[in-house]
């Protein structure tokens, strides 16, 4: 098997537990409409399908509901710019990220987070190791499971796609690893979807905990 020279991440869910600030600004909304606290794993379970699923929960709105979910969505955005660098990496990420630097392992993040978000975390949350690329759909003009971001990746660590491997909490994350030409690693302690499991997404490998990386560090 060939050697793994570069690690992908996905962010949130994998890299970093967002799950409690989203909690946060759901409830918010709701709050404002006059409705009760929403429930954390509904929230959790729906972090990784993005903003408009989330707006989607707090007011209680059908999928046919297209610009009252838009202007939800914009509403969640605002309350979420307030307190979205208190998130916090995953246990033993932290470790796993230095494992890769010591191991002169290139490593980074494409994530479906718009840069006006992902970037100011990943330069408080990485600031003691710091990604080798950070690569979001405003880089690249397409949202996962578009390969883009991944083909981009490879592009600038000058690392084959063979050689690369992507880690995700989302059946589109594996999607898009594939795509690319890369392995994939599904990160099942992440924000999986409620009547989903990460071992129908076909991926190389599925971890329970980000210390399991360290394993396929040391045989690949």
């Amino acid at each position: 098997m060939e050697e793994i020279q570069l690690y992908a991440f996905d962010l949130d869910g994998t890299l970093l537990d967002t799950a409690p600030d989203f909690f946060y600004a759901v409830n918010k909304l709701r709050e404002k409409n006059g409705l009760e606290s929403g429930d954390f794993s509904e929230v959790r379970s729906r972090v990784s399908q993005g903003a408009a699923s989330l707006a989607r929960y707090s007011l209680n709105l059908d999928e046919n509901q297209e610009e009252e979910i838009e202007k939800s969505r914009l509403e969640l955005l605002e309350i979420y710019e307030k307190c979205y660098l208190g998130a916090n990496l995953f246990d033993g990420m932290s470790e796993v990220l230095f494992n890769l630097k010591d191991k002169n392992k290139n490593w980074g993040i494409v994530t479906n987070k718009p840069r006006k978000f992902a970037e100011p975390i990943v330069n408080e949350k990485f600031s003691r190791i710091n990604p080798d690329f950070l690569i979001c759909p405003d880089d690249v003009g397409e949202r996962k499971p578009s390969p883009k971001g991944l083909e981009l990746a490879c592009e600038l660590t000058n690392v084959s796609s063979k050689n690369s491997i992507y880690v995700g909490d989302h059946l589109i994350d594996i999607t898009s690893g594939k795509s690319a030409k890369m392995r994939t690693v599904a990160a099942a302690y992440g924000y999986i979807p409620k009547d989903d499991t990460a071992s129908d997404w076909g991926a190389d490998f599925i971890i329970n905990h980000p210390l399991e990386i360290n394993k396929i560090i040391e045989s690949h």
